[in-house]
């Protein structure tokens, strides 16, 4: 038994080969999307035997070890929160005495509603988050492996759960390796590493902040309206309760807020995907009803089994996009490094959630929609693909609108010309200069 983990990494094509060990404490990796952060947890774990541009071998680690998913939802299994805190638990001990006084301590250790018998499904992104790293240590692993699984959560619950992890380091002296994509995590490391396509080093760079972005036009066609809005998900608890809001003249509308609040319901009441209990909500264009797409938080919900090229067809056929617009798109992709013969075909399974993410977005972007509603669109990309993302939605808002839902509060308060803070059910119209967000 060994209460270190240890493996030699070499990239074969760019004369890189070093040893590593990594001790108890929170080690922080960042890299970009497609640098192979996923790879590398499932070659330690020895799931996968090679990535593209590097290798592993010699892997020393401890026996008891556990994986946070970067899709929150491919770790979630049971239809209850009380069954899905249950199961690890059930799975090592027939114990029932322990394992009612651990589930007890565990639903203590959540930092939202935990009613036994309530669906995962109606838990927002950051909470499906929280879940999951609280059943990952509940069975005491001596190795933790996070893959960007604290992505979707906001800055208080990002700090809740970090102080969660590290008294959970410092009771069992367990490693944890937290793999992401935002490098202003890397000052929450005990140790701090980027992972590119051509090494693995301690980091040793500087982070510059997102540029503010000035939109040059405003308008006031767009208005978003909510008359005594009431909403609950089977009448467990109350999102909006009389609720009322009226915003217009924007050109990008940030929403922020705590993880559960209620922001990606509200685009899906806007969309008609949910519907409310009582009272109206409405978007307008002109006073008449515009046109909306939205990408989910989850973006293979969009596609399912069906290839990229399968979705395009679709916006084809609705009208949508245009033979024009197709070739434009393809020449941005391009421009994102994503040659569109080589992924057409391929399906959400292929694919990294990021790149996935990227592709939907830049379709849409390209298509005939007045507005576009994006749910957490950063999420698992660095810093520079960040900005590769801006530059795309800027062009798009020469003449459309968006809605962007993001924990990502950098990007937000950068980007958007109004932000929409829905604990303090407050509209923002000055740009903060916000530089990080832990």
């Amino acid at each position: 038994m060994t209460n270190q983990l240890q493996f030699n990494m070499t990239f074969p094509k760019f004369c890189f080969d070093r040893s590593f060990t990594f001790e108890s404490g929170l080690h922080v990796i960042y890299g970009e999307s497609g640098s192979g952060k996923s790879a590398l947890i499932n070659q330690i774990l020895e799931l996968e035997k090679r990535q593209e541009n590097f290798h592993l071998t010699n892997i020393n680690r401890p026996e008891e070890f556990q994986k946070v998913f970067q899709n929150p939802d491919t770790q979630i299994i049971s239809s209850t929160l009380g069954g899905e805190l249950a199961f690890s638990l059930e799975c090592r001990s027939n114990d029932q005495e322990y394992i009612s006084t651990k589930l007890a301590s565990l639903k203590e250790k959540l930092f939202f509603e935990c009613a036994e018998h309530r669906h995962p499904a109606t838990l927002s992104g950051g909470e499906k988050e929280m879940l999951n790293i609280v059943t990952a240590f509940s069975v005491n692993p001596q190795l933790l492996l996070i893959d960007d699984g604290l992505s979707f959560l906001n800055v208080n619950g990002k700090q809740n759960m970090l102080g969660y992890i590290q008294n959970q380091i410092v009771e069992t002296n367990c490693i944890v390796l937290w793999l992401t994509s935002d490098c202003n995590d890397l000052q929450f490391g005990k140790t701090q590493w980027e992972l590119s396509l051509s090494s693995f080093n301690e980091w040793n760079g500087n982070i510059s902040p997102l540029p503010a972005v000035e939109h040059k036009s405003q308008s006031n066609e767009i208005t978003i309206a909510c008359h005594d809005l009431f909403f609950s998900y089977n009448g467990d608890r109350d999102l909006f309760n009389a609720f009322n809001m009226k915003i217009d003249d924007f050109r990008a509308l940030g929403i922020t807020g705590s993880n559960g609040c209620g922001k990606t319901t509200l685009a899906k009441l806007l969309l008609h995907i949910e519907r409310s209990e009582s009272g109206s909500i409405t978007l307008t264009k002109a006073g008449e009803k515009a046109a909306m797409a939205y990408l989910e938080q989850f973006p293979e919900k969009m596609i399912g089994a069906d290839s990229l090229d399968s979705f395009v067809q679709r916006l084809v056929t609705a009208g949508k996009l245009d033979k024009y617009k197709i070739n434009h798109a393809v020449k941005n992709l391009k421009n994102c490094q994503l040659e569109w013969e080589q992924i057409k075909y391929k399906t959400a399974l292929d694919l990294p959630w990021s790149t996935l993410r990227v592709v939907l977005t830049i379709w849409l972007l390209n298509s005939e929609y007045d507005l576009l509603i994006l749910d957490e669109p950063t999420f698992g990309l660095g810093r520079q693909q960040v900005l590769t993302l801006t530059h795309h939605l800027r062009l798009y808002l020469k003449n459309k609108h968006l809605i962007i839902i993001s924990h990502d509060t950098e990007f937000i308060y950068t980007f958007c010309d109004r932000v929409f803070d829905m604990d303090q059910s407050t509209i923002i119209t000055e740009k903060n200069n916000i530089t990080s967000n832990g």
